[in-house]
């Protein structure tokens, strides 16, 4: 129960003075409690003993009367003594006397108001039959009854009847005394066992509330450490606790943003300081900097020197960037531009405008600090003259983030250096489009996987001798928000520089494979052909989640053929074939793409466990007007029908193309002869509408070959 109650009493929402309050408060009220109630006993039982000994000694009085009155006047003397005695105490409310007959039976009835009380009527007949003095108590009354004896038998009662108010009376005052006195101690007691125990929790008090800054990231710590006691010894150790770590904090602060060398913002202080201007909508203008022969001091006069004229340099580069804001702000009355330095890494540095910022701004700067590169430095025994270059790029147009501000401004860096000495250049669109513009496909890639902006198209595969729809291609687009659908030509080849490749042919895979889910659970089963890159094929986990995606969507693996390039299966053509064997053993079909552009060899050839080749466009497109295109496609077809390949042609563009393809025997052709890529909801109507035009052909084929038999047709 203790347990119990201390467990609950920790649990509560409340302060330590405030517990310590509550605690006392509960104690004093349990005491004062018991003080009113033992104090009440008390007085209840003096005052019962009082009024028993005032009943004891009426009973005495009335029982020596009545014994020593003479037999004659002994009723009526009697009676007159019992008169005396109501008269002396007013708490009496009955004195008479009531004779008995010979047989102890009352010849005179009791009072009406005697009558109805039983301890009355219990008295009498003790006293009758015991022939001693009675007392009972009951209904806030004693009721005395005194036998009068005569020849040793009762011949009369002497009753008298006393009124107990006054004793409850007498208690009633007690126990409200009592009361009073304990609240007034509660009173008085509990404001100052309050304040106390806030003035003994104080330094706790102060101890939490530094706590809490402390963790906030604020160190500085207001506690009396000059006490003596636990209290102090607790607030010393906090405040050194504290001290150490506000030391910790700047130390892993000048680590983290800024650079050692020079003591100015590094790489990632610039990128958090660029990210935070964009989101307030400021403009910003990045100053690329580049020392032109700091490298050749460092060689020539050691590192220890080198790392000396990079902080000259950046002393400078503070004096002078300082003197410039200064004279901006006097002629623009107070303008709005902020000024960050950083170095970059090795002979880099970057100077971050921001605020009220435009093109000329910028160029007043770099043309202040390339004047600040005129004057030579002196860094020791040494006086070093280096020069510098400048590319500038200023958002939104030429960035939003320091990776494409720096690459942007790398451009117009690389034309100052190609340049003059000491010159700056902007990065301009104009000139430099291509780069700008790849820059922008690179940031909007990564937005395009996060918004899920990429989607699968199928461009049919047919079966060449008589048209019938086999499968398709699936092929991604990107559904751009403001240029609409972009084809993989505008984006595949930086998405693999920028090694987005992987994710989105995981994102591929993943949808082919939930497509064709869905067409397997309504009865379609084309075949999905999925072209993979070098780097997705390369991973060692590939063909793992290739079959975990098949598994997840339930789809047949039958329906789905990988496709790599003749270049990826020829660079290791066994580990090639290692590394997919799970998918062939699955029932996934294999498919080399692209054949005839690489450097295959029969010998490869032979030892590749593939299922499928695919000749190039490149020779497709030229079969009908080029003999040797033809000679090539020939050749090919002949050889993977010896070695067991199905063949499908991709680019077949024109009927002549599929004549000739069907000439040499080839089995399956793709092009825009028999379709575009197209979505996914566009190849399943047409995907089913050639199933049941096969279905209708093969039906008239059964029909006319059992009339030609004779038979009736089904």
């Amino acid at each position: 129960m203790i347990g119990w109650l201390k467990h609950r009493f920790s649990q509560l929402p409340l302060g330590l003075a405030a517990r310590f309050t509550l605690f006392v408060a509960t104690i004093m009220l349990v005491l004062a409690a018991a003080f009113v109630v033992l104090t009440n006993n008390e007085v209840e039982r003096a005052a019962q003993e009082s009024f028993e000994d005032q009943a004891s000694h009426l009973l005495a009085l009335v029982g020596s009367v009545a014994q020593n009155l003479p037999d004659e006047q002994r009723f009526v003397d009697l009676q007159k003594v019992l008169d005396n005695v109501a008269g002396l105490n007013d708490a009496t409310r009955y004195a008479f006397v009531s004779t008995l007959d010979a047989h102890g039976r009352l010849l005179n009835a009791d009072p009406e108001t005697v009558a109805s009380e039983p301890e009355s009527k219990l008295a009498l007949d003790e006293a009758v039959i015991g022939r001693t003095p009675a007392l009972e108590q009951g209904g806030g009354m004693i009721h005395i009854a005194v036998p009068v004896l005569h020849d040793q038998k009762p011949v009369a009662v002497a009753r008298v009847g006393v009124a107990t108010a006054d004793l409850d009376d007498r208690i009633a005052q007690a126990a409200s005394r009592n009361l009073l006195l304990a609240l007034t101690f509660i009173g008085f007691a509990m404001p100052f066992t309050a304040v106390c125990m806030t003035y003994i929790t104080s330094p706790v008090r102060k101890l939490i509330q530094a706590t809490r800054r402390v963790s906030e990231g604020d160190y500085t710590v207001n506690l009396d450490e000059e006490r003596q006691d636990e209290l102090g010894e607790l607030a010393r150790s906090f405040a050194a606790m504290a001290r150490n770590l506000r030391d910790s904090s700047e130390a892993v602060e000048r680590l983290t943003y800024t650079d050692g060398a020079s003591g100015l913002a590094n790489r990632e202080q610039l990128r958090l300081h660029i990210d935070a201007q964009i989101a307030d909508s400021r403009q910003v203008a990045l100053l690329y900097l580049d020392v032109d022969r700091l490298k050749r001091v460092n060689e020539a006069l050691g590192i220890e020197v080198g790392d000396n004229a990079i902080a000259a340099i950046a002393e400078r580069l503070q004096v002078t960037c300082r003197e410039e804001l200064d004279q901006f702000r006097r002629d623009q009355n107070g303008g709005d531009v902020e000024i960050l330095l950083a170095r970059l890494g090795g002979d880099e540095f970057g100077i971050l405008l921001s605020g009220e910022v435009d093109e000329d701004t910028a160029s007043h700067v770099a043309a202040r600090v390339l004047r600040g590169f005129a004057v030579p430095f002196e860094v020791g025994d040494h006086s070093l003259s280096v020069s510098a270059s400048i590319g500038i790029a200023v958002s939104p147009d030429d960035g939003i983030d320091l990776s494409t501000l720096l690459r942007t401004a790398g451009s117009g860096l690389g034309e100052a250096k190609a340049g003059v000495v000491n010159s700056f250049k902007f990065a301009r669109r104009d000139v430099n489009s291509r780069a700008y513009r790849r820059l922008v496909i690179e940031q909007e890639l990564r937005q395009a996987l996060e918004r899920k902006e990429f989607e699968v198209f199928y461009q049919p595969q047919v079966a060449l001798h008589d048209g019938a729809m086999v499968g398709a291609e699936a092929l991604v687009r990107w559904r751009h928000p403001q240029r609409g659908l972009v084809g993989p030509t505008d984006f595949i080849d930086i998405a693999e520089e920028v090694g987005l490749l992987d994710a989105i042919g995981g994102f591929v895979i993943d949808d082919v494979c939930r497509q064709c889910g869905i067409w397997a659970d309504i009865g379609l089963f084309p075949k999905i052909a999925i072209n993979v890159s070098v780097s997705q094929c390369q991973q060692p986990d590939f063909a793992a989640n290739v079959l975990k995606a098949i598994e997840k969507a339930g789809v047949p693996p039958g329906m789905l053929e990988i496709e790599i390039t003749e270049t990826v299966a020829m660079l290791d053509p066994r580990a090639t074939a290692r590394e997919l064997s799970p998918l062939r053993a699955a029932g996934v079909r294999l498919a080399i793409d692209d054949f005839g552009t690489g450097y295959s060899n029969l010998a490869s050839l032979t030892r590749l466990q593939f299922d499928i080749l695919k000749i190039d466009r490149s020779f497709v497109s030229e079969c009908v007007r080029d003999g040797s295109a033809r000679v090539v496609v020939a050749t090919i077809l002949t050889m993977a029908h010896n070695l067991g390949f199905e063949v499908v042609a991709e680019g077949v563009e024109s009927a002549a193309q599929r004549e000739f393809l069907v000439s040499q025997k080839c089995e399956y052709g793709q092009g825009y002869l028999f379709g575009k890529p197209m979505p996914a909801a566009d190849f399943e109507a047409q995907f089913a509408e050639h199933r049941r035009a096969d279905a209708r052909d093969l039906l008239g084929q059964i029909r006319r070959t059992a009339t030609r038999k004779g038979r009736p047709a089904a």
